[in-house]
């Protein structure tokens, strides 16, 4: 575990380990998470890593860095935690916003429908389930054994994967369309337009606010952030 405040080393590096992972070093120190675990990690992912340790800075400034920060929160997570994510991401499947589809105006109907549809036949089929669809006004319950089919499957992923899946999807606010991102089912252009088609029509309709503009262009910043790391795992 590091210790002191103060930034003490002149260089970092990454080490080859086995199973095309790496260490990271600062200078012949071993770069450890919060809980005194090795970084190991993939060569691309490694390398932003090395970035942010690179930079000036107090150590908790650099750990709090975006890949630093992911990386060790992954590294540290605990069977309880990656129960709770699973716990989590299957409530998102079970009141996803893709099936909520608005009767009115006509024009944002199409555009959802044009959007959703594909996603949910796809996810039916990846999960081997049923999603039932309605207007956006009331609560749908969906078949009680969608749960146990979509805990099964995240379940499979370890904890990388399981927890950029956990980020992407709170940042779309959809599990089976981040589920088709990390599927390479769509792109992530399209996956951010199925995330923001209500605003986006909206803004059609009414014009762009200056607040929520910066609010969504630090959120897309941070997608995109995401959508790195899943090319890196």
């Amino acid at each position: 575990m590091i210790i002191g405040k103060e930034k003490y080393w002149e260089n970092v590096r990454k080490e080859k380990q086995g199973n095309n992972l790496f260490l990271i070093y600062l200078d012949e120190k071993c770069l450890k998470s919060d809980q005194g675990n090795n970084i190991k990690l993939p060569a691309q992912l490694a390398d932003e890593v090395v970035r942010e340790w690179n930079a000036d800075g107090k150590i908790d400034t650099i750990k709090k860095s975006f890949f630093t920060k992911f990386c060790f929160a992954v590294i540290d997570m605990t069977q309880k935690e990656r129960e709770n994510v699973v716990s989590r991401l299957v409530a998102y499947g079970n009141c996803d916003p893709i099936c909520y589809i608005a009767d009115e105006p006509k024009k944002l109907h199409i555009k959802q429908k044009k959007l959703y549809d594909p996603l949910i036949d796809w996810a039916q089929k990846f999960l081997s389930i049923k999603l039932k669809k309605g207007p956006d006004l009331l609560f749908i319950e969906q078949p009680p054994g969608n749960s146990g089919s979509i805990k099964k499957s995240l379940e499979e992923l370890d904890d990388f994967h399981l927890s950029t899946l956990h980020e992407l999807t709170k940042s779309l606010g959809s599990l089976f369309t981040s589920l088709a991102l990390y599927n390479q089912i769509i792109t992530p252009e399209i996956a951010w337009e199925v995330a923001n088609v209500e605003d986006n029509f909206r803004i059609e309709i009414w014009g762009e606010v200056e607040e929520e503009t910066l609010i969504k262009n630090v959120n897309f910043d941070h997608f995109n952030q995401l959508v790195k790391i899943l090319k890196m795992i």
